[in-house]
C-alpha cells in the first residue's frame, strides 16, 4: 500500500487559487448579462425621453429669428416716432405666446423694454432703449 501524502496548507491554498470553478463563471456571466439588460432597458427609456438634438437647434433658430423680428421692428419704429417707439412696440407684442416684454421703470430719464422671445426650451433676451434722442441724430437701418 501506498502511504498517502500529506498535503501542506500552503499547497492546498495554491491549489484554490488557480482559477475560477465552472459554477463562478456561470454565476459571474448570469449577473452580468442581467446587468447589461437593466442598463440597455434603462439607457433605451432615456433615450426615447431625451429632447431630439434636431429639436433644440430648430428651437434654438426659431427663437434667434424671432427676436431679430423683434429688433428690426423696434428700429424701424425708432425711426418712423422717436418717443412712441417703445409703447407702439410693447401694444403689437402684448398677445404674441413666443415673445414676452417686460417694461422697466425709469432710470435716469432712460425707459427700456425687456424682450425675451421662447421656442420651446430656447430662450434669448435683450433690452431695447431709444437708440435715437431728436430726429437731427443719423437714423439705425436694421
Amino acid at each position: 500500500m501506498c502511504p498517502k501524502r500529506q498535503t501542506t496548507p500552503h499547497q492546498q491554498m495554491t491549489r484554490h487559487q488557480r482559477g475560477f470553478t465552472l459554477v463562478e463563471v456561470i454565476v459571474i456571466i448570469t449577473v452580468l448579462g442581467l446587468l447589461g439588460a437593466l442598463v440597455v432597458n434603462l439607457m433605451g427609456t432615456q433615450l426615447l425621453r431625451s429632447s431630439n438634438p434636431a429639436t433644440i437647434a430648430s428651437n434654438a433658430g426659431d427663437a434667434e429669428t424671432a427676436m431679430e423680428a423683434v429688433v428690426a421692428n423696434f428700429t424701424n419704429k425708432v425711426n418712423s416716432n422717436i418717443t412712441t417707439a417703445l409703447d407702439a412696440l410693447k401694444a403689437e407684442y402684448a398677445s404674441n405666446s413666443t415673445v414676452s416684454i417686460v417694461d422697466t421703470p425709469s432710470w435716469n430719464g432712460v425707459r427700456a423694454l425687456i424682450v425675451t422671445t421662447t421656442v420651446g426650451n430656447t430662450s434669448y433676451t435683450t433690452v431695447l432703449t431709444q437708440a435715437r434722442t431728436n430726429a437731427a441724430d443719423n437714423a439705425t437701418n436694421y
